[in-house]
């Protein structure tokens, strides 16, 4: 996956919402989460903790739109891995709330869909507006029933009430009810009793006719509000003698008022921007928040339609199937790209919906819409950090792939064009010189050079860190060579940065088109096996891929698979070489090398398979193996009766990085009952590469436990006479590659006396390796040397045939006549002459 827990990935993701992140399984039981940010943890309830291993079909429930989860899982199952869609998910407390997807997936370096990136946008709030305003629609039909009405008398000089049957039916009353004035001031409320008394009475005293909306409580205890007008009666000679008047029950438009100021509040001051057009599209009406996000006032929206906020990057076909859906009848939702006032664009979600009246026919649009512009350049950076690097704007791999694979695919095949890794040498020692803003600036110039050097049919990219890949195309009259010394010759120059000329050196692997043709992923994974080829051989400029190295390298991968095959079957088998006393030949002790004999390849050289284990991690278990194996040999042999030798196993710094080491050498000894003066451990000067104080601890505990320390192929690796003097070394042994060259290189010769002289200083043992005649042995024995091995005293044997030396214990070199048939055997078996770690 792109880099999952990149500080930088992780910062990008966290600024655009509620997003997770998925495997690719689509069998059951599916995607599994690895990701989740905090947003979409607050959204859903869950914590990072619920949420990891487990699948997103955990957000469904009885009201999830199993339709769209059809067309997800189709979606997903194509080779663009794109989803977009709405469904109701299911928070943690069981509540449902209504979010949009948007899935994008994530690709390896083959292209293979590897994760998914899903963000999560909650738009319930848009859903219940649009309820709401569904609700008050119908509301408003209810408000257009016909009202009742119906009319009153009240005669002054009878004080004689006379109601109409429609105010009985108000009031809950019979028909032929005739109420006294103070009852019919008793319907009232009693908030509006005072004002109905007053209005009564200054239109019967004064004139005052009155039109007032009051509420009653009828008969059956239930409240209603009524409409009543009052008027004088008079007679000729103008003198009040009654008042008369209408009631009208108006509880039904006050309930709609009420519901109609309550739409009002809540599309107002919604957050959702909401519009209402008529049938041809003119807007009557817009919230503030459809200014907001339209950046236009009121007065300029009313009037227009909405092509005034249109932009040109929406589809005419998304217009039309508008346009033909809402005609219809029906609901339409979509996307669709807008421009603000100052002309700046903004995306947007909107549902369209028709407002129909008592006959059905359209009279109104309603558009409830969502700035999503947040949401679509999320995708976007999405997009972006997949196929971009976002340090230099190089390609990323995977973008550089897909961007090769399209040009191969549009141009054909160019057979002498270039695939090309490059590497700076040194990047980390820059980064710890100069600071990481200062490397920064390289890796941007550095790419900048590339793309310079690729021409305009080139291609440049990033894999990561400070490797980079280039698409070289064919230049006409130009030799191969000619054109990578350009490109070398380019990136030769010293790159000038905040006042610092700094040069570079790099690693260059290239891998040439020619024939077969092959796809971009194929190609690019040569060039890298050509420049992990140049980082063994750095003596030559470049690297040119051949078969060779892939071959190498599936065997590498095959004997990876195979090696942690062969401990759970016990394959390995230990051979010990003997060291003697160089003035008697004497045997003084061995050295175990493990042998691993494969049940089909037969007997692997150590040189072959120890890098490999050291590679993939396996040398630890590997290295615990040979030491629980040689201890048991030992106790084997004392329980034969034999008087064993010291056994001197190799120690790989690997085994000391885990921490225990000491601990798991005496569990070993205790276990084996073998007495720790018995065993040695060889370690070669690499294990000074991580000195620290946890290393000299675990040295001094070894020391302590008694089991003897030596310091392996002395004079090849990191060498510090200061490390010599701090930590526990009982024994030097001096490499093979100095005592072979001892009697004909006078370096060599020196070297050997040097080391001889370092270790008495150290007071240090010293034995020589690799010996191989006797003229070498007697010239080390004249220099003080007094120990050794090699293939003039004897090579490795098999545990076998060791012990049979140990029965004899016989001087060494043997005679011709003295050597057993089984040492022919073993003879006959050997593998190489190195006597090196683990050889």
């Amino acid at each position: 996956m792109l880099a999952l827990h990149d500080k930088i990935f992780r910062q990008a993701i966290d600024q655009y919402g509620a997003v997770i992140i998925t495997t690719a399984e689509m069998d059951a039981p599916g995607p599994e989460i690895v990701y989740a940010n905090v947003a979409f943890c607050e959204q859903t309830g869950y914590t990072e903790e619920e949420l990891l291993g487990q699948t997103p079909r955990m957000f469904q429930g009885p009201e999830t739109d199993r339709a769209v989860l059809d067309r997800l899982r189709t979606a997903l199952t194509r080779e663009s891995g794109f989803f977009d869609g709405q469904t109701i998910n299911y928070r943690k407390d069981g509540t449902p709330y209504r979010v949009r997807w948007s899935i994008r997936p994530v690709r390896d370096e083959r292209g293979k869909i590897t994760h998914y990136i899903s963000l999560q946008n909650r738009i319930t709030d848009i859903n219940v507006t649009y309820d709401e305003l569904t609700r008050q629609t119908h509301l408003l039909k209810m408000a257009e029933k016909t009202a009742r009405f119906g009319g009153w008398l009240v005669d002054l000089e009878t004080h004689r009430i006379e109601w109409s049957n429609v105010v009985a039916d108000i009031h809950g009353m019979p028909h032929d009810y005739s109420p006294s004035f103070s009852q019919t001031i008793a319907f009232y409320i009693p908030e509006h009793r005072e004002r109905i008394h007053k209005r009564l009475s200054d239109c019967a005293e004064q004139g005052i006719p009155y039109d007032e909306e009051l509420q009653i409580v009828a008969a059956d205890g239930c409240r209603v509000w009524v409409r009543t007008l009052g008027e004088p009666i008079r007679d000729r000679n103008k003198r009040i003698i009654g008042v008369r008047g209408s009631l009208q029950d108006v509880t039904q438009r006050r309930e709609r008022e009420q519901e109609l100021r309550k739409l009002a509040h809540i599309t107002e001051q919604s957050p959702i921007p909401i519009s209402v057009t008529d049938i041809k599209g003119q807007i009557e009406y817009v919230n503030s928040a459809f200014e907001q996000l339209s950046g236009r006032s009121r007065e300029t929206l009313l009037g227009n339609n909405h092509s005034l906020i249109q932009s040109s990057h929406t589809p005419e076909a998304t217009y039309r199937d508008l346009w033909q859906t809402i005609s219809a009848g029906q609901t339409w939702s979509g996307e669709m790209q807008n421009r603000r006032q100052d002309g700046s664009p903004y995306w947007e979600h909107e549902i369209i919906s028709p407002l129909t009246d008592d006959l059905g026919q359209i009279t109104h649009y309603v558009a409830i819409k969502q700035d999503i512009t947040a949401i679509k350049k999320a995708e976007w950076e999405l997009s972006r950090m997949a196929f971009e690097d976002p340090l230099t704007r190089l390609y990323s791999r995977i973008g550089f792939t897909q961007a090769l694979q399209r040009q191969l695919d549009k141009a054909g095949w160019p057979s002498s064009s270039l695939v090309v890794m490059v590497d700076i040498i040194g990047q980390r020692d820059i980064n710890d010189a100069y600071g990481y803003d200062v490397g920064d600036d390289l890796l941007i110039q550095f790419g900048e050079r590339l793309v310079e050097c690729t021409g305009m049919q080139g291609l440049a990219g990033r894999i990561g860190g400070d490797e980079f890949m280039l698409f070289l195309p064919s230049v006409a009259n130009k030799a191969l060579e000619a054109n990578l010394d350009q490109l070398l010759n380019s990136l030769a120059i010293p790159f000038k940065l905040k006042g610092t000329s700094i040069e570079l050196s790099v690693r260059l692997g290239y891998t040439r088109l020619d024939e077969p043709q092959r796809s971009a992923h194929e190609l690019l994974r040569e060039a890298e096996l050509a420049l992990s080829q140049h980082r063994k051989t750095l003596n030559v400029p470049w690297i040119a891929y051949d078969h060779r190295l892939k071959e190498a390298t599936q065997l590498r991968i095959q004997l990876t698979r195979e090696l942690r095959q062969a401990l759970d079957e016990d394959q390995f088998e230990l051979h010990f070489q003997p060291k003697v006393d160089l003035g008697t030949g004497t045997l003084i002790a061995c050295e175990a090398l493990i042998r691993w004999n494969h049940p089909e390849r037969g007997m692997i050289p150590p040189g072959m398979f120890i890098p490999i284990a050291e590679q993939s991690q396996l040398i630890a278990p590997i290295g615990d193996w040979v030491l629980r194996r040689a201890c048991q040999h030992l106790r084997d042999w004392r329980d034969a009766g034999l008087a064993p030798v010291r056994v001197a196993v190799n120690v790989s710094v690997i085994q000391f990085q885990m921490g225990d080491f000491a601990s798991r050498v005496q569990a070993v000894l205790d276990q084996s009952g073998v007495s720790p003066g018995e065993l040695a451990l060889e370690i070669t000067e690499s294990v000074f590469s991580d000195a620290s104080d946890m290393l000299l601890a675990q040295m001094s505990a070894l020391r302590d436990i008694g089991v003897r320390l030596s310091l392996d192929d002395f004079g090849t690796g990191y060498s510090s006479l200061l490390y010599l003097q701090q930590y526990p070394i009982d024994e030097i042994k001096i490499d093979q590659g100095f005592v072979f060259h001892l009697l004909d290189d006078a370096f060599s010769h020196q070297l050997v006396e040097t080391v001889i002289t370092l270790a008495q200083l150290l007071n240090a043992d010293v034995i020589a390796e690799g010996i191989e005649s006797a003229a070498v042995s007697n010239e080390l024995i004249a220099m003080g040397c007094c120990s050794g091995q090699g293939y003039f005293y004897s090579m490795p044997l098999e545990a076998e045939d060791f012990r049979w030396l140990l029965e004899q214990r016989s001087r060494l070199p043997l005679n011709a006549g003295a050597v057993d048939k089984a040492v022919d055997k073993t003879i006959d078996k050997a593998v190489g002459k190195k006597g090196t770690h683990y050889e």
